[in-house]
């Protein structure tokens, strides 16, 4: 039994590794926040893994209402789904946000100028507006390194994995919890 629980282990951070490409169906987890005493949800997209130190990686809005409430509150979990594999990672992370530092400015210095237009936003997210096509100034393209001081990089430690599979045959599910030498895996009914 542990060593298939190694196994499932491992396909647990081939799944991670893989996410980090548009073409993988991890790659768009659905994030929970704490926003004071009730839980927020969103997509994001997952920028980078990296396996030495177990951490997922997304960008944001500097600005962004998420970034107050991983600062109050830097427990964050993140659901990946697969519906072709019909399998489930729900994964427990400790998060740190990273901005105006080396962290930030090399994830910032890998985005494309045209895509910058996403931390362009003359109001912060979530800001109310009088209609979608206002938020951008008119020449943006001609001002993207402007934009840095929206970006921020949020690193998320893993704590604990929790594995599910939906099969025909027998449902299975097990948790991992991360640890400096490894993990420790058990089985849970699912």
């Amino acid at each position: 039994m542990q060593k298939e629980l190694n196994k499932i282990f491992q396909d647990c951070l081939n799944h991670l590794k893989e996410a980090t490409s548009n073409k993988s169906n991890f790659h768009l987890p659905v994030i929970g926040s704490i926003n004071e005493n009730e839980v927020e949800l969103r997509t994001v997209v997952l920028r980078d893994f990296n396996e030495n130190n177990n951490t997922l990686v997304f960008y944001t809005d500097f600005r962004s209402p998420k970034i107050d409430q991983i600062k109050n509150n830097p427990t964050v979990s993140f659901m990946f789904y697969d519906g072709v594999l019909k399998e489930q990672l729900r994964i427990k992370t400790k998060s740190t946000i990273h901005h105006h530092d080396d962290i930030s400015l090399k994830y910032w210095e890998k985005i494309k100028p045209e895509n910058r237009r996403d931390y362009a936003a003359k109001q912060s997210p979530s800001s109310a507006s009088i209609d979608f096509s206002t938020y951008l100034e008119e020449d943006w393209i001609n001002h993207t390194e402007d934009f840095y001081q929206n970006f921020a990089v949020v690193y998320n430690e893993i704590l604990e994995i929790d594995w599910l599979i939906i099969n025909k045959e027998l449902n299975k599910r097990a948790r991992f919890f991360i640890q400096k030498s490894g993990f420790i895996g058990e089985w849970l009914t699912p």
